[in-house]
C-alpha cells in the first residue's frame, strides 16, 4: 500500500473529531468524559456524508462533494480559534479520557490494518467483499445518485442502502487513493471508531475509564459459547485437554462455525464482522448505533431540556443516516432514544403537559430523519418481501443460549440488585430460575429441538404452542424467556432512577429486536412457512435484529455488572469465568482463522500463521498482474456512465469469480452474479399493485420481473461474446452503452477461441496485457473498444 494513502486517510480521520470537538464537547461533554471526542468523529463522517448525498441527488458527483471535507474542518478550526482558551482548559481536565480515547482509537486500527494485511483481497469467492468493492468503485465514478449499478448496465441503483459505501468512496478520494487500498483503510476504520465510541459510553455510563474498557472489550471482543457444541456434541473435540495445557481443542474449532450457534440463521457478533470485514451495510452502522446509544445517554443525563432538544436534532441526523445505512436497524434505536428521553429526569415544575410535548419533540425528530433520507426511501425499488410471521418457536433453547446466556444471566443479576438490591428471596428466586432453564437445557441435550420434519430437518410447530407447554420441548420456553428478561427491564426502569433507569431503556430496545427476530421474516429467501435446517431463510432478520440486541441489551448488561459485579453472590462471579473464557475462545479462533487465511490464486488454506503470507493490503490480491493492469486501465480511460463487459457466469453465480474487473473498479457490466444482481432490481419498470392482488402475490409478480430480467441480460451477455453476427454484437452493446470488452483467462474458458476471433473481427484491439515474452499466455488480458459508444 502507498505509504501517502495511509498516512493521509489515517489523518482525515483522526483530525475529523478534534473539528467535531467544539461543538459537541457542548452538547455530550456532561455525559461523556471525552467530551465527545469519539463521537464528533463519527458525527463529522455522518454530515459529510448527508451533504454529498443530497447535493448527488440534484446532480453534483462525488467527487465534488469529497471536497466539502475542507469547508467542514474550516468551520471546526474556526469555532477552535474563538474559543480557544475554554478548549485549552477543557482538554487539560479531559486529558486522561482524552489520552485514553486516542489510544484505544490507534491502537484498534493500527491492530485491524495489520490483521487486513493476511486476507486482503475481495475475490469473489471471498464472502461479500466483491459485492462492497463493486459499490465503492460505481459511487467513486457517481456523477448524480443513485449510482449507476455495477451489476446491471444503464440501470441505477435504488433497491440498496448505500450510505456507507459513499462514506468510503468520499474518504477514498479525500485522500487521493483508489478502492483498491481503501477497501482495507475502511476496514480497518469501522473497529477503530467502533471501540473509541463505545469506550467513551462505557466510562460514562460507569464513571471510570476502566469500566470503558471493560464495556467495550466485552460487548466487541468477546463472541459466543458455540465453541461447547462442537466440544461436547456427541462426535466433538474433546475440551479436557485445554486443562494439560494442550491447544488442540482450539485449533481444531471451526472459527466460521462460531457465528452460526441458531439454526436457519447467521448470528454473527461484532468481532466476527471486524475479521470477516466484508464492508456491509450493518458493518457500516455499527459506529452509528454506538453513537445513538451515546445521544441517547447524554439526552438523560442532559442539564437542562434545552440541551435535550438539541441533542435530539442530533439524533434527526444520525438516525436519517442510519436509516440510510441499514434501514432495519432504524426502529429499535429510535425506541432506545426515545425511552431515554421520555424517562430523562424533568424539573419539579415540569407538568404533565410537558411531558406529552416530549412526546411530540420526539415524533418530530423522528419524521425530521425520515424527510433526511426521503430521497432514498421515496426512490427505493426492491423485490423484498414486508416482515411476516414466523411459525413458533423459531429457536432452540440450547441454540438460543448458546448465543444469548451470558448477557441475559449478567442483565438478570443487574435488575436483581437495582431493582430488589439483592434481597435474599429475589436472589433465590432469579437464581433459582436460571438453574431451571439451564438444567432443561442439559436435559435436552438428546430430546433437543423441534418435531423431525421433511427427510429428518427441523420444522417449527404451529402458533397454536406458542404458549402450551405440554411435553416440556425445550424449545418453547425462549419467547416466555424473553418476555420475563423485559418484564425486569421494564420493572427497573419503572422503580429506579439514574444510570439504573437508562440501563433498562436500552435493554428494552435491545430485548425489542430479539423478539422481532424470534417471531418475524423479512428478505428474500422464499417461503417463510417453511423453514428447512439448510435454507438459511431466516438469516435476512436474526442477522440485523440479533447484532442489535447484541449492542442495545448487550451494552446495558455489561456497564450493569461492571456496576454491580462485586455484590454478585460470590457462586455467580465464579461461573462467569468459564462463560467469559469461552467467548473469548471464540473472538481468539476467529482471529487466527483469518490471519492463516487463503492463498488468494488457488483458494487453499494456510495451516500456519505465516508472516510471508501477507498480501500488503492490496484489494486486487488475488488478481494476476495481467489483470491488475487491465483494471487500472479500465479505471483510467473508462468515462462515467460508460460500461464494459466481461464474462458472466452460465449458471449460478452468487458468490463467483467471475465479474472481477467490475468488482476491482465499479464499472458495469451487463450483468453481474445472478442472486445480487436479482436483489439489486435491474428491472427498472416500477410495478404497481393491482387491487385484487395480495401482498404476497405483488411480491412473486415483482420477483418474477427481476427474474426475468436477470435471464434475459445474462442471455444477451452470452451473445455479446458468440454470436456470429455483428450487427447483432454491436447492437447489444450500444444498448447496453458498453464501451470496452475485455478478454481474459475467464473468458477463454466460458467462450472459447471462436469467440475471440469474432471480437477481433468486429471490435478494435486497444490494451493488450500479459504478451510480453516469459508471460504465461492462459494470464493475458485483452481489451476491446466498442465503435461508437461514449
Amino acid at each position: 500500500m502507498p505509504i501517502f494513502s495511509f498516512v493521509l486517510w489515517f489523518l482525515l480521520v483522526w483530525a475529523s473529531g478534534w473539528f467535531a470537538f467544539p461543538f459537541l464537547r457542548r452538547l455530550s461533554g456532561h455525559a461523556l468524559p471525552d467530551g465527545g471526542l469519539a463521537l464528533g468523529r463519527i458525527a463529522f463522517l455522518i454530515v459529510w456524508g448527508l451533504l454529498a448525498f443530497w447535493l448527488g441527488h440534484i446532480g453534483v458527483p462525488v467527487a465534488i462533494s469529497a471536497v466539502l471535507y475542507l469547508p467542514l474542518a474550516a468551520v471546526g478550526g474556526w469555532q477552535w480559534w474563538r474559543e480557544r482558551a475554554v478548549l485549552q482548559t477543557d482538554v487539560r481536565r479531559r486529558s486522561s479520557a482524552l489520552i485514553s480515547t486516542e489510544a484505544v482509537f490507534m491502537c484498534v486500527f493500527l491492530l485491524f490494518f495489520a490483521l487486513r494485511g493476511y486476507w486482503s483481497d475481495t475475490n469473489g469467492n471471498n464472502g461479500e467483499k466483491p459485492m462492497d468493492s463493486a459499490l465503492i468503485g460505481t459511487l467513486l465514478r457517481a456523477q448524480k445518485l443513485p449510482p449507476e449499478n455495477p451489476y446491471s448496465a444503464v440501470a441505477r441503483l435504488d433497491s440498496y442502502y448505500i450510505f456507507g459505501h459513499l462514506e468510503t468512496a468520499l474518504l477514498t478520494r479525500a485522500s487521493l487513493t483508489t478502492g483498491r487500498w481503501s477497501y482495507n483503510l475502511m476496514c480497518a476504520t469501522l473497529p477503530a471508531l467502533c471501540f473509541s465510541v463505545l469506550f467513551s459510553l462505557g466510562a460514562g455510563l460507569t464513571r471510570r475509564l476502566d469500566g470503558g474498557v471493560f464495556v467495550s472489550g466485552t460487548i466487541l471482543g468477546l463472541g459466543t459459547l458455540q465453541p461447547l457444541f462442537q466440544w461436547f456434541k456427541p462426535e466433538g473435540i474433546e475440551p479436557w485437554a485445554l486443562l494439560r495445557g494442550d491447544l488442540e481443542p482450539i485449533r481444531r474449532l471451526a472459527f466460521f462455525d462460531v457465528s452460526r450457534p441458531l439454526p436457519n440463521a447467521i448470528n454473527e457478533f461484532p468481532w466476527f464482522t471486524f475479521n470477516q470485514a466484508d464492508l456491509h451495510a450493518h458493518y457500516f452502522d455499527f459506529p452509528i448505533e454506538l453513537a445513538l446509544m451515546s445521544l441517547a445517554w447524554a439526552i438523560f443525563r442532559a442539564p437542562t431540556e434545552r440541551l435535550r432538544v438539541a441533542l435530539l436534532g442530533m439524533v434527526a441526523l444520525f438516525s436519517g443516516a442510519q436509516i440510510l445505512t441499514n434501514t432495519w436497524d432504524f426502529p429499535a434505536y429510535a425506541l432506545g432514544v426515545g425511552l431515554a428521553f421520555l424517562l430523562a429526569p424533568r424539573d419539579k415544575n415540569d407538568s404533565k403537559a410537558s411531558a406529552k410535548l416530549r412526546v411530540l419533540k420526539f415524533f418530530a425528530a423522528m419524521v425530521a430523519a425520515l424527510v433526511l433520507a426521503s430521497p432514498y426511501l421515496l426512490g427505493i425499488n426492491t423485490a423484498a418481501r414486508g416482515p411476516s410471521p414466523l411459525p413458533q418457536p423459531a429457536s432452540p433453547l440450547r441454540e438460543w443460549l448458546l448465543l444469548w446466556a451470558p448477557i441475559a444471566v449478567a442483565w438478570t443479576a443487574f435488575c436483581a440488585w437495582a431493582t430488589f438490591r439483592f434481597d435474599k428471596r429475589w436472589r433465590w428466586g432469579l437464581g433459582v430460575v436460571w438453574v431451571l432453564i439451564i438444567g432443561i437445557a442439559i436435559w435436552g441435550q438428546t430430546t433437543w429441538g423441534y418435531p423431525e420434519g421433511l427427510n429428518g430437518h427441523p420444522q417449527p410447530t404451529p402458533y397454536s404452542v406458542w404458549l402450551w407447554f405440554g411435553g416440556l420441548n425445550p424449545a418453547r420456553l425462549v419467547l416466555p424467556l424473553i418476555l420475563w428478561l423485559g418484564f425486569l427491564a421494564g420493572l427497573s426502569a419503572y422503580i429506579n432512577r439514574g444510570v439504573t433507569r437508562f440501563l433498562p431503556c436500552l435493554a428494552l430496545a435491545g430485548l425489542f429486536a430479539v423478539l422481532w427476530s424470534e417471531t418475524t421474516w423479512a428478505g428474500f429467501l422464499g417461503d417463510p412457512n417453511y423453514l428447512a435446517f439448510d435454507d438459511y431463510k431466516r438469516q435476512d432478520t436474526v442477522f440485523k435484529f440479533g447484532l442489535q440486541g447484541w449492542f442495545l441489551w448487550g451494552t446495558a448488561a455489561s456497564a450493569g455488572a461492571y456496576l454491580t459485579l462485586r455484590r454478585w453472590p460470590l457462586a455467580l462471579q465464579v461461573a462467569f469465568v468459564p462463560f467469559l473464557l469461552v467467548m473469548g475462545i471464540s473472538s481468539v479462533v476467529d482471529m487466527q482463522g483469518r490471519t492463516r487465511g487463503t492463498d488468494p490464486q488457488t483458494g487453499v488454506p494456510w495451516e500456519t500463521f505465516d508472516s510471508s503470507k501477507r498480501q500488503n493490503w492490496d484489494a486486487w490480491g488475488h488478481m494476476k498482474n495481467s489483470e491488475r493492469d487491465a483494471a487500472t486501465w479500465l479505471q483510467t480511460h473508462t468515462p462515467p456512465d460508460v460500461n464494459i463487459l466481461e464474462a458472466e457466469q452460465k449458471e449460478g453465480g452468487d458468490y463467483t469469480v467471475y465479474t472481477r474487473y467490475t468488482h476491482a473498479t465499479g464499472i458495469a457490466t451487463i450483468i453481474g452474479p445472478q442472486s445480487h444482481s436479482f436483489q439489486w432490481s435491474p428491472n427498472q419498470v416500477r410495478l404497481k399493485r393491482r387491487n385484487s392482488e395480495t401482498g404476497q402475490e405483488f411480491f412473486d409478480r415483482k420477483a418474477g420481473a427481476q427474474w426475468e430480467e436477470v435471464y434475459k441480460r445474462k442471455g444477451e451477455a452470452r451473445d455479446a461474446f458468440m454470436t456470429d453476427k455483428s450487427e447483432t454484437r454491436l447492437e447489444i452493446l450500444k444498448r447496453y452503452n458498453v464501451r470496452y470488452v475485455v478478454w481474459g483467462e475467464l473468458e477463454r474458458q466460458q467462450y472459447g477461441e471462436e469467440s475471440y476471433r469474432r471480437l477481433k473481427r468486429d471490435l478494435k484491439s486497444v490494451a493488450r496485457f500479459g504478451f510480453e515474452q516469459g508471460d504465461d499466455p492462459t494470464h493475458s488480458v485483452e481489451i476491446f473498444e466498442v465503435p461508437g459508444v461514449g
